[in-house]
């Protein structure tokens, strides 16, 4: 699904990536460990096409996106990457319904078709009850739901999660974590996951530990 090849990223003489290079499988969890400033975000934000790498090569399901143009790398992202933040940033004068179709809109698909997808995603992720209920309206684990439904709304065939868990209490980090399993046996996505959370980490597939810009394990 993901594959890096000689990957280096410097901000002017800070050098934060250097020479990275591994593979994830498809369907695999994989997370990111690391201590702060190790290069964990800057890595997951080049895999996502946020940002691009000052050399090397990125192939995402057998495309290398270094050589899409910003258009082409746009709709790219939109249609085979799913993000998840550890702030969700959920619309708040949208409701829960609103939020989680919003990429499927901008991609240009029928709305009765998105809502019906995302209520599917809705009852899978335990908030079916929700959809109408504004931000403010929902707990914090509700929230990163929504955001993971957004996150799947157009069927990406890669997610990408940056400290998803790190605004919730323990048991509900717990419960987030099971649902990427559930959603990866449901919807047969590859999952990456940066987490400062060693227990939770532990439950991946894979761990990659990322420490002064390489990858050591």
């Amino acid at each position: 699904m993901i594959k890096l090849n000689h990957i280096s990223k410097s901000f002017d003489s800070l050098q934060v990536l250097k020479d990275i290079s591994f593979e994830i499988k498809d369907s695999e969890i994989v997370s990111i460990t690391g201590a702060s400033g190790a290069g964990k975000t800057t890595l997951l934000n080049i895999m996502g096409t946020l940002d691009k790498a000052d050399e090397g090569e990125l192939l995402i399901n057998g495309r290398d996106v270094t050589k899409l143009n910003d258009k082409d790398l746009s709709r790219f992202r939109n249609e085979e990457i799913g993000f998840v933040f550890q702030f969700h940033y959920l619309l708040a004068e949208f409701n829960a319904l609103e939020n989680a179709i919003m990429p499927a809109l901008i991609y240009g698909k029928d709305k009765k078709e998105a809502e019906a997808k995302a209520r599917e995603l809705f009852e899978t992720l335990g908030i079916a009850d929700k959809e109408k209920n504004f931000p403010n309206e929902l707990s914090g684990g509700e929230q990163q739901r929504v955001a993971i439904a957004r996150a799947l709304i157009n069927s990406p065939a890669l997610i990408l999660a940056d400290e998803p868990t790190g605004n919730l209490d323990s048991k509900n980090a717990k419960a987030l974590f099971d649902l990427f399993f559930v959603l990866r046996e449901k919807f047969h996505q590859t999952f990456v996951i940066v987490t400062h959370a060693n227990n939770l980490s532990a439950l991946c597939d894979r761990q990659l530990v990322i420490s002064d810009g390489k990858i050591i394990e």
